[in-house]
């Protein structure tokens, strides 16, 4: 019981941590995108769902390994990588005359923080529940 308390717990923690960042994201895109046709609202509808999805399936994804369901790992980080990339594919495909560098740091930041976290968890992964 101990154990399912302290996961729960840490999967609350991390949806807080994803929806604290997805409210920065919204920040961003309403200051330095919505001049290039990005609809602040539409935006913020998009990341707030792709958020909640991605922030439970990743914590899905992390117990199920820790579960050793190898098959719902892949499942779970599947659905968690296609939330983790709709919000940026929505500013790419509807942005309208960005100026080169904003596509490539819109790419490079989604490529970063993706590659970090995939790092993250692969060496939480490696290492069993301290619980």
């Amino acid at each position: 019981m101990k154990l399912l308390s302290r996961r729960l717990t840490l999967s609350v923690a991390w949806m807080v941590v994803v929806l604290l960042w997805s409210v920065a994201r919204i920040f961003a895109v309403s200051v330095w995108l919505s001049e290039y046709g990005i609809s602040t609202k539409i935006f913020a509808a998009v990341e707030i769902s792709s958020s909640l999805i991605y922030g439970a399936s990743s914590a899905k994804a992390v117990s199920s390994h820790f579960s050793r369901q190898k098959l719902s790992v892949l499942l779970w980080g599947f659905i968690a990588f296609v939330s983790y990339i709709t919000p940026d594919a929505y500013v790419l495909v509807n942005g309208r005359t960005f100026p080169t560098i904003y596509y490539i740091v819109i790419v490079l930041l989604a490529v970063s923080f993706g590659a970090y976290a995939v790092f993250v968890i692969a060496k939480a992964a490696r290492h069993k529940p301290v619980c």
